[in-house]
């Protein structure tokens, strides 16, 4: 089953984001998140989309044609950076107006 994803590399590689989303899913419970998580949880689905992907297209149990796979995965990583940045910048929002309530 390994070699569906393209080998030991691939899935560990599968496993960094996925441990992202199960964190950013327990953070809630210890901290407040604020309206970031909405953002972050969304940008690490992309990544690890992304990741399953490219183990796919590495593996041996599907083969996308290479236009289709090529597309998906920039059309992923755009939607990750993107989700990404805008999680950082209401990170960054939320911190501001935090400090100018003191």
């Amino acid at each position: 089953m390994i070699e569906w994803f393209g080998g030991e590399q691939n899935v560990i590689e599968i496993l960094i984001p996925l441990f992202g989303i199960c964190a950013l899913l327990i953070a809630p419970k210890i901290t407040e998140t604020g309206r970031s998580r909405r953002y972050f949880v969304p940008a690490f689905i992309f990544w690890l989309s992304y990741q399953v992907l490219i183990g796919l297209e590495e593996g041996t149990l599907i083969a996308f044609p290479h236009s289709i796979g090529l597309i998906s995965a920039i059309l992923l990583l755009i939607g990750f950076i993107g989700l990404f940045f805008r999680g950082l910048f209401a990170v960054w929002k939320e911190r501001e107006s935090s400090i100018s309530s003191e």
